[in-house]
């Protein structure tokens, strides 16, 4: 987790955008196997907090998952609900706990002209992309299953809305699925992941203090990591 703070500082976006996710962060794990999330507004790079949760999370043995995640520039409504900011924790239909990490943008409607975003200033797209995850998903443990709703979703945003990317990652606190899915190619809508011996680390780009070997991610695909530590990449 050191490396990944540094993306405050370099964050790649679409030409044109000069904004870097240093408003704020968080980070979900589980300790013990019980979630715990912590959230904190400022700059990665330079919080004494975001130190000291990485330190808690990477030297526990029993926190076998962690999701993290940068944002940029919410509004001052959105400053004021921390608990609806990213990473996104939320309970599907029948009551199983999803986290959610999600870097992306839906625009328009491509036949209504209405934003995919209604009023961003109080909901996140983030957010929005998890509702809907949620509303299809049914405690589903089959990584199939939870493929065809990723697929599902994704899917059903991209073609009813204009769009640049939809990569997420998402987690029921055993498996880990990261997903990328890419109108076109371009350098900044990358998902990049890494296999270590007993891990896999997945991110917007390859981190430079992890040394094995980077593999990035196909357009439209998902990679998929077990508790039994068996790693696949499906279509989308």
């Amino acid at each position: 987790m050191s490396g990944f703070k540094r993306l405050a500082r370099k964050a790649k976006n679409p030409p044109g955008q000069k904004a870097l996710p240093r408003s704020g962060w968080g980070v979900a794990y589980y300790p013990g196997g019980r979630l715990r999330a912590v959230r904190e507004f400022g700059d990665a790079y330079t919080s004494v907090r975001y130190d000291e949760v990485s330190h808690m999370a990477s030297s526990n043995p029993d926190a076998r998952v962690l999701l993290a995640q940068l944002w940029a520039s919410p509004s001052k409504e959105l400053l004021e609900r921390s608990e609806k900011l990213p990473p996104f924790i939320g309970r599907d239909q029948v009551g199983k706990e999803w986290v959610l990490s999600f870097d992306g943008m839906a625009g328009n409607n491509r036949t209504t002209g209405e934003p995919f975003m209604p009023d961003p200033r109080k909901q996140m797209c983030s957010e929005r992309v998890f509702e809907a995850l949620l509303k299809s998903l049914h405690g589903q443990v089959g990584h199939d299953k939870v493929r065809d709703v990723i697929k599902a979703v994704l899917a059903g945003i991209a073609v009813a809305y204009e769009y640049d990317h939809l990569n997420l990652a998402l987690t029921d606190g055993t498996a880990v699925y990261l997903a990328r899915y890419a109108d076109k190619e371009a350098g900044w809508n990358e998902v990049w992941y890494s296999k270590l011996p007993r891990a896999i680390v997945g991110c917007s780009e390859a981190l430079e203090s992890v040394e094995q070997k980077w593999e990035r991610l196909g357009n439209r695909t998902l990679l998929v990591f077990d508790p039994a530590q068996n790693m696949q990449v499906l279509n989308l």
